[in-house]
C-alpha cells in the first residue's frame, strides 16, 4: 500500500518531486506543491495532534484543503484553505482543533446527566420544604428524599438548589447505569462540575484492570476533602441502581464523607446504605411522601399556575383527598379536567391507590390529546432523551415541527423535563414514559416498536452518537449494524479503559458467531484479554480474527490483525522477534496514516521486537517513534508505555543521563494524564537510574511509589518482579538485609513458578544477593551455580531488560568473585572469569554499555583477587572512564571496602582517571563530619546516631573518605585528614 506524503517536524517528505530532508512547510515550493493538481492529500504529525489533509473542489471557486481525523468511530473535520493559506501555524491550529475535538467526541459520558435542572417559572413555592432542606444542609452530612414517583422530588429539588449559594454536582442516575465502573466516572464527572479539579486519580484507578471501588472514592473523597468551599452532590433516582458493588461504593462514601461535601440523594425507596447510622447520628435529613404531599392551598396554586385550572375549593380538597396530595395525580387530574364542562364529577370519579389513579388519569390524558400530539408521544417514547432532529427522522413523513411540538409539551405542563439550558435535550418524566411504552407496545407490538428502535439507531450513527446508535440497534435486533458501530469504537480502547466494561458486554449480546465473523470485534476480544493478562485465550481470539479476514477486508483491518499479531508474539513466553517485525513492518505499511492506536502497537511491538534480537539502535528509535505517535494522538498509556521502554533501552546502552531526561520529561508530560499503572512502572525504571548515582533519597520514593501503584492495579507477576528489584537494590545500599529479603518473599510466589525461565532466573538472582549480603555466601554460590553461564537465547535475556543481563552475567561473576576471594578458591575465580568473558562479547556485540561497565569493575575485582594488582587498576580505570560522564557511582560503592582500597590506589597511580569523577572528589561536608567522628573514635553506631542516619549510610560515607583521601583504613584516614589540615 503506497504511502501519502507527510508533513513531520515542519518538513514535507515523500513524495516524488521532494528529495532528503525534505521539502519546508510555508516555503514557496510548499505553496506550488500544494497548489499542483497532482497534490491530492498528505498526513500531518506534531505535538499538537495529527491528521490527514485531503484537496477538494466545489463545482465553483476551485481546489481547497480539509483535515480529517478519526476518534471514537467519528470523522471529524476542519477546514483549512486554500493551497495559500496552508501556513505552519494554520496546519497547527488544526491539528489542536482536531485534538480538542476527538477527545469531547471520545468521552463515553451523557452531558445530559449531569444537567442541574432548573426550576419552571410556573414552580408553586414551597417554603416549608426549602426550609426542612436548608436546615439539612446546616447540620447533617445526608439528605434523602424517599417517595413514590412522581411525588415531586425533582421539582424540589430544583427549586431549593436554585437558591443554595453553594456549588453543585448533579448525577441523574437511570437503568443503563447498572456497573460500579460506570457509576463511579459518572460520580467523578458530577464532582467536577464541583470542582474540575477533583477526581483525575480517581479517573485513573477506574482504569485498572482490577477495579478496587474503595481506592477510587478514597481519591476522590481526598479531594474533596480540599475544597476552598462546600458544595453539594445530588444522585436522582437512585432506585434505579441495582448493583450491590455500586451500593457498597456510595456507603463508603457516606462513611468517609468530608465536611466540605453534602449528599442528597433521591429515590422511589430508601436505598439499601446505612441510613439507620446516620439517623442515629442525627446525619440525616429524611424528606418523605407525606412531606411531599400537597396542602390544599398548595394544590390550587399548582393547579392555577401550572395549569391555568381554576377550581372552588372544594373541587381542590376533593382531588387532594382522592390523591393524597400526590404531585403526579395532581398533575394528571389537572390536564384531564382542563376544557371539561363537568369537572365537579370527573373529579368524584375515581379512586384508589397511586398506581391505579395514575393507570386511569394517563389514559385519560392521552386519549384526549389531538391525534398528532398522541401519534409523537407514543412514538418517542423509545426514546431515553429527545431532540427535534431525532423526532423529526423517528417520525418521518408527517410528522410536523418536533421543535415546535417539544415546546407545546413543555408550555402544557405534559411531563416533559428539559436536559440543557438551551431547550435542546429532553426526557419525559419517568411515571409518563413507562405509561406510553407500555401503550406503544400493547398497541403496535414488538415487531412496530424494534423497527422505531433500528430507526433511532440509524439517526444516532449518523451523529455520531455510537453508543445510543449501539443500544437501540441491539433493541431493535440489528445485531449488525451495532456491530459496524461497535467495531467504529474499538479504537477508543486505547485512549481509555473506560470504555473496556461496556464493550465487553456489548459483544456479548452481540453473541459469538458474529463476533467470530468480524476480524475487528475478534481483535476487540483480544484486547479485552490482554487487558487481563489472559495471553492464551487472547492468542486463540488472534486465529479467529485471521480466520475472520477475507478478500473484501481492505489494508487497515489487515494492518490491525497483523499489528496484534506482532505484539502478542513480544509478549508471549516463546517470543519469535524475527516474525514480530515482519508483522509489525506489515501492519505500518497496510494502516492509515491516521489510525495511531494500531500504528502505536505497531511501532511498540518493532522496538520489543528489536531489543529482543539485541538491536538496541533500531528498538530506541521504534520506541521513540511510537511514542510520538501515541502522544500527537493523545493516547496515553501508548505513550507512557513507549516512552518507559524507551527509557529502558538508553539504559542499556550506558546512556544514563539521556535515560533519566527522557523518563523524566515523560513523567513530566504524564502529570496532566495520570494512569498509575504505567506511571508505577516508569518510576521503579527512574529509581534505578537514581540509584545507580547513589542518589537514595531521590530514588525511595520512586522505588516504593511505583511498586505500591503497579500492585493496586493488578499487573502480572513478571512485571511486578521487575519492578520490585530496584527497591531490592536500594534496601541493600542501606544496609536493610531484612527489608530486601522482605521484598522478595513477597513477590517471589507470584513468579514461581513461570513461563518465562528468565522471570525465575531474575528472581533467583536477587535472593543469592540477598544471601550473600547477609553473609550466606553457601546459599548465594548454590543459587548462582546452579543456572547456566549465559542465557539459551539472547530474546529471553534482552526484553526484560538491564534485570536479565544482570542475573545472567553480573551477580553470578559478583558472587563468585566474593566468595572466591574469601575462601581462596581458585575454580571459583575461573568460573566468575568465564561469566565475565561472556558478558564481555554480549556487551560489544550488541553495544549493551551498562553491561560493559559492571564488567570493568568485576574484572577489576577479580584482578584483585587473583593478587594482580595492575591488572586490576587497569580495568578499574576503565570502568571509572565510562561512569563518569554518565554520573555512576552507586556499582563501586556495593563492592565495599575492597574497592574501596583500590580507588585509594588509582588514585595515587599514575593512571590518568577523570577529574571531575564523583569518586575522587574533595570531601563534602557531611563527609568532613564522618571524619571528624572518626577521628573521635566513634563506632559506625555511634556516628549513625550522632547525624541521626542509619549505619548503612555511614558505610557509603567512610568509602567515599576512603577512596577520596587515598587510604585503607579508619588509622590512616585520621593520619591523613590531620596531615591536609582537615581536623584542625
Amino acid at each position: 500500500m503506497a504511502r501519502i506524503p507527510a508533513v513531520v517536524g515542519g518538513l514535507l517528505q515523500g513524495t516524488a518531486t521532494v528529495g532528503a530532508p525534505g521539502l519546508a512547510v510555508g516555503s514557496p515550493e510548499w505553496f506550488a506543491w500544494l497548489a499542483d493538481d497532482a497534490a491530492r492529500s498528505f498526513s500531518f504529525r506534531s505535538a499538537a495532534g495529527a491528521y490527514t489533509a485531503r484537496k477538494e473542489r466545489r463545482q465553483r471557486g476551485g481546489a481547497y484543503w480539509v483535515a480529517y481525523r478519526t476518534a471514537a468511530g467519528r470523522k471529524h473535520k476542519v477546514y483549512l484553505g486554500r493551497a495559500a493559506e496552508l501556513t505552519p501555524e494554520r496546519l497547527a491550529e488544526a491539528a489542536a482543533k482536531l485534538a480538542g475535538l476527538a477527545d469531547r467526541g471520545g468521552v463515553m459520558l451523557l452531558s445530559t446527566k449531569l444537567f442541574v435542572p432548573r426550576p419552571r417559572a410556573d414552580l408553586v413555592l414551597r417554603p416549608r420544604l426549602i426550609a426542612h432542606l436548608n436546615a439539612g444542609l446546616a447540620v447533617a452530612r445526608c439528605s434523602l428524599l424517599s417517595a413514590p414517583a412522581g411525588a415531586g422530588k425533582t421539582s424540589l429539588l430544583a427549586a431549593w438548589l436554585a437558591q443554595v449559594d453553594r456549588p453543585v454536582g448533579w448525577l441523574a442516575l437511570d437503568e443503563r447505569d447498572q456497573t460500579v465502573n460506570q457509576v463511579l466516572r459518572y460520580l467523578v464527572a458530577a464532582c467536577q462540575a464541583i470542582a474540575p479539579t477533583c477526581g483525575r486519580k480517581a479517573l485513573a484507578w477506574l482504569d485498572a484492570p482490577s477495579l478496587r471501588p474503595e481506592a477510587v472514592v478514597t481519591e476522590l473523597v481526598n479531594d474533596v476533602a480540599r475544597l476552598p468551599a462546600p458544595g453539594v452532590l445530588v444522585l436522582d433516582d437512585y432506585h434505579l441502581v441495582r448493583d450491590p458493588a455500586v451500593h457498597e461504593a456510595i456507603a463508603f462514601l457516606l462513611d468517609h464523607l468530608p465536611p466540605a461535601l453534602h449528599l442528597v440523594i433521591a429515590s422511589r425507596e430508601d436505598p439499601p446504605l446505612p441510613l439507620p447510622r446516620l439517623r442515629a447520628r442525627r446525619q440525616l435529613a429524611e424528606v418523605r411522601a407525606t412531606d411531599l404531599g400537597f396542602s390544599v392551598d398548595e394544590a390550587a396554586a399548582f393547579l392555577d399556575t401550572g395549569l391555568g385550572l381554576r377550581l372552588p375549593e372544594e373541587q381542590v380538597a376533593m382531588l387532594v383527598d382522592r390523591t393524597e396530595g400526590w404531585a403526579a395525580g395532581l398533575q394528571l387530574a389537572g390536564l384531564a379536567m382542563r376544557d371539561r364542562p363537568d369537572a365537579a364529577a370527573f373529579a368524584a370519579a375515581f379512586t384508589g391507590g397511586h398506581r391505579l389513579v395514575a393507570d386511569y388519569l394517563l389514559a385519560e390524558v392521552l386519549d384526549r390529546q389531538p391525534p398528532a400530539t398522541r401519534r409523537f408521544l407514543l412514538t418517542t417514547s423509545v426514546l431515553d432523551r429527545l431532540c427535534a432532529p431525532l423526532c423529526d427522522a423517528l417520525l418521518a413523513e408527517g410528522g410536523g415541527d418536533s421543535q415546535e411540538t417539544l415546546e407545546d409539551l413543555e408550555r402544557a405542563n405534559l411531563f416533559l423535563v428539559p436536559l440543557d439550558d438551551e431547550r435542546v435535550w429532553y426526557r419525559y418524566h419517568h411515571l409518563f414514559a413507562d405509561a406510553l411504552r407500555a401503550r406503544l407496545a400493547r398497541e403496535e407490538g414488538a415487531d412496530a416498536v424494534a423497527a422505531l428502535h433500528r430507526r433511532v439507531a440509524g439517526w444516532c450513527g449518523r451523529e455520531g452518537l455510537l453508543p445510543e446508535a449501539i443500544g437501540h440497534a441491539l433493541a431493535g435486533g440489528a445485531a449488525a449494524d451495532a456491530a459496524t458501530w461497535i467495531e467504529a469504537l474499538i479504537p477508543k480502547m486505547f485512549a481509555t479503559m473506560s470504555i473496556h466494561r461496556t464493550l465487553a458486554g456489548w459483544l456479548d449480546e452481540l453473541g459469538e458467531p458474529l463476533v467470530r465473523a468480524r476480524p475487528l470485534l475478534c481483535l476487540a476480544r483480544v484486547w479485552l484479554l490482554v487487558h487481563r493478562v489472559e495471553l492464551n485465550p487472547a492468542a486463540a481470539w488472534l486465529e479467529a480474527a485471521e480466520s475472520a479476514l477475507d478478500a473484501a477486508d481492505g489494508g487497515p483491518v489487515r494492518g490491525a490483525v497483523a499489528a496484534t499479531r506482532a505484539y502478542l508474539s513480544t509478549v508471549v513466553p516463546d517470543t519469535a522477534p524475527h516474525r514480530a517485525i515482519d508483522w509489525a513492518e506489515r501492519a505500518l505499511a497496510d494502516l492509515a496514516p491516521d489510525d495511531m492506536a494500531y500504528r502505536g502497537i505497531a511501532g511498540v511491538s518493532l522496538g520489543q521486537a528489536a531489543l529482543a534480537l539485541g538491536d538496541l539502535d533500531r528498538a530506541e528509535r521504534a520506541f521513540a517513534d511510537a511514542a510520538a505517535v501515541d502522544r500527537a494522538a493523545g493516547l496515553v498509556q501508548g505513550t507512557l508505555t513507549a516512552a518507559t521502554q524507551q527509557v529502558t533501552v538508553l539504559s542499556l546502552r550506558g546512556a544514563r543521563r539521556g535515560a533519566l531526561d527522557t523518563g523524566q520529561a515523560a513523567l513530566a508530560w504524564a502529570g496532566e494524564h495520570v494512569v498509575p499503572s504505567i506511571l508505577g512502572r516508569l518510576r521503579t525504571v527512574l529509581a534505578e537510574l537514581r540509584l545507580d548515582a547513589d542518589d537514595v533519597t531521590a530514588a525511595l520514593p520512586l522505588a516504593t511509589d511505583g511498586i505500591a501503584a503497579l500492585r493496586e492495579f493488578g499487573n502480572a507477576p513478571p512485571l511486578l518482579l521487575l519492578a520490585s528489584l530496584p527497591l531490592v537494590r536500594l534496601h541493600l545500599a542501606r544496609g536493610d538485609v531484612e527489608a530486601a529479603d522482605a521484598v522478595l518473599a513477597d513477590v517471589g510466589p507470584l513468579v514461581r513458578p513461570s513461563p518465562f525461565v528468565m522471570v525465575v532466573r531474575m528472581l533467583e538472582a536477587a535472593e543469592a544477593r540477598v544471601a550473600l549480603a547477609r553473609g550466606d555466601t553457601a546459599t548465594a554460590v548454590a543459587l548462582i551455580l546452579a543456572a547456566p553461564v549465559g542465557p539459551t537465547a539472547p530474546p529471553d535475556l534482552f526484553r526484560f531488560g538491564a534485570a536479565a543481563v544482570e542475573a545472567a552475567f553480573v551477580t553470578p561473576a559478583r558472587i563468585l568473585v566474593a566468595h572466591g576471594r574469601a575462601t581462596g578458591d581458585i575454580a571459583l575465580l575461573q568460573q566468575a572469569k568465564m561469566h565475565l568473558n561472556a558478558a564481555a562479547r554480549l556487551a560489544e556485540e550488541h553495544g549493551v554499555g551498562w553491561l560493559r561497565l559492571r564488567v570493568a569493575i568485576l574484572r577489576a575485582m577479580l584482578a584483585d583477587a587473583r593478587g594482580d594488582r595492575p591488572g586490576a587498576l587497569g580495568s578499574l580505570a576503565e570502568a571509572v572512564a565510562q561512569a563518569d560522564p554518565e554520573g555512576v557511582t552507586r556499582p563501586f560503592l556495593d563492592e565495599g571496602e575492597p574497592m574501596a582500597a583500590l580507588l585509594a590506589d588509582l588514585r595515587t597511580s599514575p593512571r590518568e582517571i577523570p577529574a571531575s569523577s564523583g569518586l575522587v572528589d574533595a570531601l563534602t561536608e557531611r563527609e568532613l563530619e564522618v571524619l571528624r567522628l572518626l577521628a573521635a573514635g566513634c563506632s559506625n553506631a555511634a556516628m549513625a546516631a550522632d547525624l541521626f542516619v542509619e549505619q548503612s549510610t555511614i558505610k557509603t560515607h567512610l568509602i567515599h573518605v576512603y577512596v577520596k583521601l587515598g587510604v585503607h583504613s579508619r588509622t590512616q584516614a585520621v593520619a591523613r585528614g590531620r596531615a591536609l589540615g582537615l581536623l584542625d
